[in-house]
């Protein structure tokens, strides 16, 4: 209970902050960072730069602000860094949260003398701007924490009682497996901050020229480590915008196309990586009961399993029944099941939002019209429209995750269905009054919204024509 206002004041800042405008949150977080370094008292540095930095995060290019030693030090390993703490977590990536214990472990154990002195200068140089003295002051830090992380490391190897006490201080086993990965990276600093200066984030295309450039960088650090050299691809990307463009620097690295041979390459972990992101997407909508899943969301990850699946074919020729083929065969045949088994209900959700009725003497065989007995349910219309779009999203790609067949089914169904349910609408609008017919007028609009998240915007506009003329000749 004690901490409830501190969460409702950050939630507050964090929202305060968003709707800052991007010059705003540069100056903000600059002035804010250079009164942090010169160890200006009274001010909350902490809570209010959290809130900035995921909206610096977005920025294109050189991150804005003034880095203080924590970040000089994160620099080389930063487009690495995840907030999943699970063992699942992508190979490659390092947890955001070993950083404060990391650093706290090199401050009082690994390099309690030179750490607080390299921090100073760090600091020193930075207010006074002094580009090259502060380079060469970050360039030994990460060759320092390297070397320290490293021999630590290499000492818990052989000693299991100084393994635990590691562990203790950085979270566990995989505490361990992100300091390896931090002191590996660190080891090759300076490519890695040329890599950063080759390519800007987000990269849309990686083009040959730069498939050139970082495989230079890459060959140069498998002199010293081919473990090592492993992270400039990963950083690499990282980069990019769309995650399966690194294949190009693997099919230059291995000189082939063929997954056979690229997938016996020392690369061949990017391929790897790019399946077992694919499977990730699978198994998540397998996990989703039909019903339960954020239709928004599972849209975006189809999107992203779609552009995978069609850059991995693109770039690299797969054999159907080798080891990448039959991988990615089955991570499409578990997403297109799960996907058939979330739409399944779109057919029958859909009478609940537009309801008909069985009259006459007929029974169960007597003809159907729509139920204006009650006015339409919001909650159910707005549920089928969120459905709709997803038909609608999922239409372009359907092809690529193996699901065309039962998208295109339902879609017709569910047209048929709207098909139906209008023309009688329309009928009953013509005799309906007092509350049937405000009841009617609803449900028109619900079927016209329902049309336009189809991408169906001109028979909205004619249905809507059409209640008009029928209204009319009610009057």
């Amino acid at each position: 209970m004690a901490n409830e206002p501190n969460a409702s004041l950050s939630e507050r800042l964090a929202n305060y902050l968003a709707q800052l405008p991007p010059p705003a949150v540069v100056k903000l977080a600059s002035g804010l960072e250079r009164e942090k370094l010169r160890g200006t008292a009274g001010l909350p540095y902490e809570t209010i730069l959290s809130g900035l930095r995921p909206l610096l995060a977005a920025f294109r290019g050189v991150r804005p602000g003034m880095a203080d030693p924590v970040r000089r030090f994160c620099q080389p390993f930063e487009d690495l860094l995840s907030d999943e703490d699970s063992i699942d977590r992508q190979r490659g990536r390092i947890a955001r949260r070993v950083i404060e214990p990391m650093w706290t472990w090199l401050e009082t154990e690994l390099l309690p003398d030179a750490l607080p002195d390299l921090a100073g200068r760090i600091i020193d140089h930075t207010l006074k701007n002094d580009r090259i003295a502060l380079d060469a002051a970050v360039s030994v830090l990460h060759a320092s924490a390297a070397a320290a992380i490293e021999a630590a490391l290499d000492e818990a190897r052989r000693d299991a009682t100084r393994r635990r006490e590691i562990e203790a201080q950085l979270g566990g086993e995989t505490g361990i497996e992100d300091a390896r990965a931090i002191a590996a990276v660190l080891s090759i600093a300076p490519a890695m901050l040329k890599l950063q200066s080759i390519l800007p984030k987000a990269v849309a295309d990686f083009d040959e020229g730069q498939v050139n450039l970082v495989k230079e960088l890459y060959d140069d650090a498998r002199e010293r480590s081919a473990e090592v050299a492993l992270y400039v691809p990963f950083v690499a990307m990282a980069r990019l915008a769309e995650s399966w463009q690194i294949l190009r620097l693997a099919r230059k690295v291995a000189h082939y196309r063929n997954d056979m041979l690229i997938s016996r390459s020392e690369l061949s972990v990017l391929g790897d990586l790019l399946l077992a992101d694919m499977d990730r997407i699978a198994r998540s909508a397998e996990g989703k009961r039909p019903g339960q899943a954020d239709l928004d969301k599972l849209l975006e990850d189809v999107r992203r399993f779609a552009r995978m699946s069609k850059g991995f074919t693109a770039e690299i020729d797969l054999r159907r029944h080798g080891e990448w083929g039959q991988r990615l065969l089955g991570a499409r045949a578990r997403l297109s099941a799960a996907l058939s088994q979330e739409m399944a209900r779109f057919e029958t959700d859909l009478p609940r939002a537009l309801p008909l009725h069985q009259i006459g003497q007929y029974g169960r065989g007597g003809p159907l019209r729509p139920d204006l007995s009650k006015a339409p349910d919001p909650a159910r219309a707005a549920r089928m429209g969120t459905c709709l779009r997803f038909i609608r999203g999922l239409a372009p790609i359907c092809d690529a995750v193996g699901a065309q067949s039962h998208c295109n089914s339902i879609r017709g169904q569910i047209t048929t269905y709207l098909n139906v349910y209008e023309d009688r609408l329309l009928d009953e609008m013509r005799a309906a009054s007092g509350s049937a017919r405000m009841n009617a007028e609803a449900f028109i609009e619900i079927a016209a919204g329902f049309r336009e998240a189809l991408g169906e915007d001109r028979l909205a506009d004619v249905l809507r024509r059409r209640a008009g003329v029928a209204l009319q000749a009610a009057s």
